[in-house]
């Protein structure tokens, strides 16, 4: 639970104390008290500063006189079942006349490269500059979803890799997680497609040539993301039918050396029950019966074992 307040000192993010003119306001998992804080200070609606709370909110872009909410899906990792997950989580960006406000329940790696100063595939970042700020900002989140998705890539095709010297039932598990994962993903970037081109076509952000020029970037980079969340989703579906495959074919080789044995162990057994019984068979009475028998059980086994293995019914 944070509240983070930055201004712009020296050309870059610097944190301070009180809400003034032009500043960035950072809030993950708010208090109430936080929230109050903002809203009295801003003056906006509370509404607009507990959207992103509801991690089951839906995206949206508002337009009121005191300010423009703009609601979207952002992804993060999270552990699950003992492994590291990603999934996404609603973010609010609030636009007033004097500042910026973000809220979202988790920590996001968009927002903190922000103060990091990794921004290395944009220009330097001016909170000043309030829509071009936000552009920023959805930019990053756009390219953290492909960051993402090229990590579950590696993900399964280390899976994949593992399955060609054995195959486990937790490689079926992770390709599921990650199946999961992706569709969580293409719902949210679907919406966020439909939320930016909205904001596309609003005058306020695109104010110069330069913030055109971004926000193409933002539809190309969450184009780009939605397309790599399909194409990854079908590879990984067919990799998890390809264990699937190889799982039931390593069951169906199992029952078959099994059944193989059976047969083979019933060949001594059919003749020896034949002699324990109380009838007259020939050689009854020979010392060398039970010699006799002992070999042509084994022969017959040995017969036995080199057909099946001919029909490939023998490992």
């Amino acid at each position: 639970m944070t509240i983070d307040i930055y201004e712009m000192r020296e050309g870059r993010p610097m944190k301070t104390d009180s809400i003034g003119e032009d500043v960035w306001i950072n809030l993950t998992n708010p208090t109430t008290e936080e929230i109050d804080y903002v809203q009295r200070a801003l003056d906006i609606d509370r509404e607009a500063l507990t959207a992103a709370l509801d991690d089951e909110e839906g995206s949206r872009a508002e337009v009121t006189p005191k300010y423009t909410l703009i609601l979207i899906d952002a992804p993060t990792r999270e552990w699950r079942n003992g492994r590291e997950e990603f999934t996404t989580y609603p973010i609010s960006i609030t636009i007033t006349d004097t500042a910026i406000v973000t809220v979202c329940l988790q920590e996001l790696f968009a927002l903190s490269t922000i103060v990091t100063g990794r921004n290395k595939n944009i220009n330097a970042v001016n909170i000043a500059n309030r829509s071009r700020f936000v552009l920023q900002i959805l930019f990053r989140i756009a390219v953290n979803y492909q960051a993402d998705l090229k990590y579950i890539e590696v993900k399964r095709m280390a899976i994949e890799e593992s399955i060609r010297k054995a195959t486990r039932r937790d490689d079926l598990f992770e390709l599921h997680e990650l199946e999961s994962n992706l569709v969580y993903f293409k719902t949210s970037l679907s919406v966020n497609c439909s939320i930016i081109d909205r904001i596309s076509r609003q005058s306020r952000f695109i104010a110069s040539p330069e913030d055109k020029e971004l926000m193409d970037d933002v539809i190309i980079e969450t184009n780009q993301a939605l397309e790599m969340t399909t194409t990854y989703s079908q590879i990984i579906k067919g990799t998890r039918q390809l264990v699937e495959a190889d799982l039931n074919n390593s069951l169906s080789n199992v029952m078959k050396f099994l059944t193989s044995i059976t047969l083979i162990i019933s060949i001594p057994t059919m003749i020896a029950s034949f002699y324990g019984m109380n009838v007259v068979l020939p050689g009854m009475n020979e010392t060398y019966t039970p010699a006799v028998l002992l070999v042509l059980m084994v022969v017959l086994c040995a017969v036995s074992i080199q057909i099946l293995r001919r029909r490939g019914l023998w490992r």
